[in-house]
């Protein structure tokens, strides 16, 4: 008994110093370089790449790529160059094309470098941009009330596995040394002899404290995974917001006899 008692606390313990091993299965490569494509109304986002012998080149024939799937209606040629992340083009035909680098992502490869490019492009020069932002920052969600599930949500697959296991056997903890603890006390109403009262009694007394210990880790998890799942940041995503907008405009109705508000989306 004092075997399997103890064999729980060692899992419990392991399960608690194993966050250092989870927590470092962080990938950076982003989602959206396997392939990525979003038309709005005033614009699109999609996914460019292109291998060069060093990291610049890959770069300028990336951008290349960009500006040539826009330029494939013209027909037309233009030189391409980027000043930060925005790409100008220079042609001596009517060829404008206004897109920019929402971000990206480098691989080294046998034969040089791989650069995929998340670009927006305007459908017109003359649109505006919608609001799009590459972040590994994500918003309150109920997930984080569920362990582990947060951290998976936002691609944290090893630290989200730690919680729900860590969770699990600090609960199976619990569950064992509270059922021995009460076979004990079953064994010690039961017995008439004075030496196994006392040895029923010393076992519910450390299952209890098993208990007990098992109890606050699981709720020590518990408010970890909370306070990581809403603080931490996790994978990059595509953030969208497609400049929607609610106008509230107040009006005397004078068929009403009052005041009423006009709603314009």
């Amino acid at each position: 008994m004092r075997f399997v008692i103890m064999k729980y606390l060692v899992i419990c313990i392991v399960c608690t110093l194993s966050p250092l091993l989870a927590m470092g299965q962080s990938a950076d490569r982003p989602e959206w370089v396997n392939g990525y494509f979003k038309e709005m109304s005033n614009s699109y986002v999609e996914v460019v790449s292109a291998t060069g012998h060093n990291v610049q080149q890959a770069r300028n024939m990336a951008v290349q790529e960009a500006v040539r799937r826009r330029s494939l209606a013209t027909g037309e040629e233009a030189n391409v160059a980027t000043s930060g992340n925005e790409i100008n083009v220079v042609s001596n035909h009517n060829l404008i094309v206004k897109s920019r680098i929402l971000d990206e992502y480098v691989a080294q490869v046998s034969d040089g470098y791989v650069v995929y490019l998340l670009v927006q492009t305007a459908k017109n020069p003359s649109f505006q941009y919608e609001q799009v932002r590459v972040t590994n920052e994500y918003g309150f969600s109920p997930c984080a009330f569920v362990p582990g599930l947060m951290q998976i949500k936002k691609g944290s697959v090893g630290k989200g596995a730690f919680f729900i296991g860590a969770e699990i056997a600090f609960v199976g903890g619990i569950v064992v040394a509270e059922c021995m603890r009460s076979s004990n006390i079953s064994k010690m109403n039961s017995t008439h002899s004075v030496a196994n009262k006392k040895s029923y009694a010393d076992n519910a007394d450390m299952c209890a404290n098993v208990r007990n210990v098992a109890i606050a880790g699981a709720a020590a998890i518990y408010l970890w995974n909370v306070i990581d799942g809403i603080a931490a940041k996790g994978k990059k995503h595509i953030d969208i917001s497609e400049n929607k907008s609610l106008d509230i405009m107040p009006y005397v109705a004078l068929d009403g006899g009052g005041l009423a508000l006009s709603f314009s989306f």
